[in-house]
């Protein structure tokens, strides 16, 4: 993170004081990454930005969209953010500078947009996470389903540690109905050890307190739990599997590799980006998402 970027353009005492709102380096380096390349393009201090400022990033990002270099879906998380920072430096800092909000009002018809999939937002899924750090073998879950597009069926499925597979240094799970294993970002795969390492030995790889089968119910009501106890919004465990298009979306991977990942045909992941999306693939799946998930 460029520290003369910080200086140039963001009060450091402000973001210092709102990145602490974060548990993970995830959601913080989503957040820095938007604002600064919002205070780039305007080439002012964020404080200095003006509605004309946001009209032409707006007007920018919707020409990327129709170029097809982003999704929708990547615009409106950049104003979320954006309009998240600004909120809080509106109403909880006195610098003597004025901070103001402008990107609100265009998340309305943006809403329109990320409703083609329900997916949780950045800032909601680290604290989800960090809800359910208490339990490893629910952030297990969520992160199963997060990074590597696993259903909640799926992961309900899946019997013993035969399940899982290496292929050279990477990791894969074996699910029911896939022509192919599953891949598992390292990230994930750490997780899933550290999982392993401590799981009682049971017919199924995640299991009640009777040491029976988890299923699908099992992971609706854990997710109703971990919500409630992060103070989000009710999600679902389709919308946190959702979150691993929409991240693959975002870095440009192509229809068929989100689609490989998901277990879902190239026709049902167009939901994913609301919009005739032009790929490409240029990396491996582990390097198109800029994201790690760090063990609890």
């Amino acid at each position: 993170m460029s520290q003369n970027v910080q200086q140039e353009f963001v009060n450091s005492r402000l973001w210092e004081t709102f990145k602490k709102r974060f548990k993970s380096a995830t959601t913080e380096a989503s957040y820095w990454s938007d604002i600064t390349e919002f205070c780039r393009f305007c080439g002012k201090k964020l404080e200095d930005t003006a509605l004309v400022d946001v009209e032409r990033y707006y007007a920018f990002m919707r020409k990327k969209v129709e170029e097809g270099r982003i999704s929708p879906l990547t615009v409106t998380k950049k104003f979320r953010e954006l309009h998240s920072f600004l909120r809080f430096a509106a109403d909880e800092w006195n610098d003597g500078a004025e901070y103001t909000d402008y990107f609100y009002s265009y998340l309305k018809s943006m809403e329109k947009e990320r409703n083609l999939a329900r997916c949780v937002p950045v800032d909601e899924m680290d604290a989800l996470l960090e809800a359910a750090s208490e339990d490893l073998m629910s952030y297990t879950i969520l992160v199963l389903m997060y990074r590597a597009g696993l259903s909640s069926m799926e992961i309900a499925g899946m019997d013993g540690p035969e399940d899982l597979v290496m292929y050279g240094d990477e990791g894969y799970v074996l699910v029911s109905g896939r022509e192919e294993p599953v891949y598992i970002p390292p990230d994930a795969w750490e997780i899933l050890m550290r999982y392993m390492d401590q799981r009682e030995n049971h017919p199924s790889l995640f299991y009640n307190r009777s040491g029976r089968r988890l299923n699908t119910m099992y992971i609706s009501r854990m997710m109703k739990k971990y919500c409630r106890k992060a103070g989000i919004n009710d999600h679902s465990a389709e919308a946190v599997r959702n979150c691993c298009a929409f991240n693959l979306f975002s870095y440009g991977a192509s229809p068929k590799q989100v689609a490989e990942q998901m277990g879902r045909t190239q026709q049902q992941i167009r939901r994913y980006r609301g919009m005739n999306y032009r790929g490409s693939l240029r990396r491996h799946a582990d390097q198109l998402v800029k994201i790690r998930i760090e063990s609890p």
